[in-house]
């Protein structure tokens, strides 16, 4: 009679690794299929005769490695641990196996691992066990020797939290690879410094722009005599702590000043329109080119004219003494 048991599946065991049960190499054990109990025969055993207490048929199912024993019902022993079998008391079987390729890459690495992934190993014996831990002989190879499968680093299953946890902040599968996350986390980088760029290449224009408005404006209040001369420099630098409120302020006593220097200039240039009248030097102004359009829609141009062509502000003010006015064309 056959009965049935998992001899391996590729979750990890109860001593913190696993094995790839594809990578199980059966060929030498199915020449001679023994199964022992207790994989009594190691470890200075003294041999009795009852060691093997049956043979194996073995298959592949997926992931699984399948034992179908038998057991030698002309040996008592054997006989004994059979029924112990059939009344369903004992109903685990382990290998013992030598590992020849193990391997620590983090794909094959599954929660609660502590070693590496057994990849590759070549089948020795398979025993009955009262209590196994899925791959209890595979702790021990053929020499007796310590097992050549290493510890893992203990921060590699958080490691893979970590990294999924990250990879889903950057909007990528929580399987992402390491070198996709470094690829997209360089990219940001770089966007990030992209416009970081940009934005103070703007911010320092703008600067430059206020600046250059400003010493406009701070001039053109020297030339009006509202700020010295000595103090134009204090006046700039006040606009880089209050661009707006200066501007605000400078720009009206600069109006202010220049339409009390257009009152006073018109009255002064009025006796002076008068005496040249009376020397016979009289230019007419009419149109936009007199003095009651300038001073109500180009007062800056009037102001110009006062400065630059004093003969002609003083025409353009005998001609408004005159009655000159401006009449839009219907």
């Amino acid at each position: 009679m056959e009965y049935k048991f998992i001899v391996n599946t590729e979750n990890v065991n109860s001593y913190g690794y696993r094995i790839i049960t594809e990578g199980i190499d059966t060929t030498q054990y199915e020449i001679n299929p023994v199964v022992l109990f207790m994989h009594n025969r190691y470890g200075g055993h003294a041999p009795t005769g009852d060691e093997v207490i049956g043979r194996a048929r073995l298959a592949k199912e997926g992931d699984k490695l399948l034992a179908y024993i038998t057991f030698d019902t002309e040996n008592e022993f054997a006989a004994k641990i059979e029924k112990k079998v059939k009344g369903d008391f004992i109903r685990m079987c382990s290998m013992y196996a030598d590992i020849v390729e193990a391997s620590s890459d983090p794909a094959l690495v599954l929660p609660g691992q502590k070693y590496e992934t057994i990849t590759k190993c070549k089948l020795v014996e398979i025993s009955i066990v009262d209590i196994g831990g899925n791959d209890d002989a595979i702790r021990l190879s053929a020499s007796g020797a310590n097992p050549k499968i290493k510890l893992l680093n203990q921060k590699s299953e958080n490691k893979m939290s970590e990294l999924k946890t990250i990879a889903l902040a950057l909007g990528k599968p929580a399987d992402a690879s390491e070198s996709e996350l470094l690829n997209t986390v360089t990219e940001l980088k770089l966007a990030k410094d992209t416009a970081e760029n940009q934005t103070q290449q703007w911010k320092d224009k703008y600067i430059a722009l206020q600046k250059s408005e400003a010493t406009k404006l701070v001039d053109k209040a020297v030339s009006l005599g509202l700020i010295p001369e000595d103090l134009k420099d204090v006046q700039i630098n006040a606009f880089e702590t209050d661009f707006d409120g200066q501007s605000v302020k400078l720009n009206k006593l600069i109006t202010d000043k220049e339409a009390e220097n257009i009152t006073n200039g018109v009255q002064t240039q009025i006796g002076n329109a008068v005496q040249l009248s009376k020397n016979g030097k009289q230019t007419p102004s009419n149109g936009e080119e007199s003095f009651d359009y300038l001073q109500k829609h180009n007062a800056v141009e009037l102001a110009r004219i006062r400065t630059e062509e004093p003969q002609k502000y003083a025409q353009l003010v005998k001609g408004y003494a005159e009655g000159v006015r401006y009449t839009p064309a219907k």
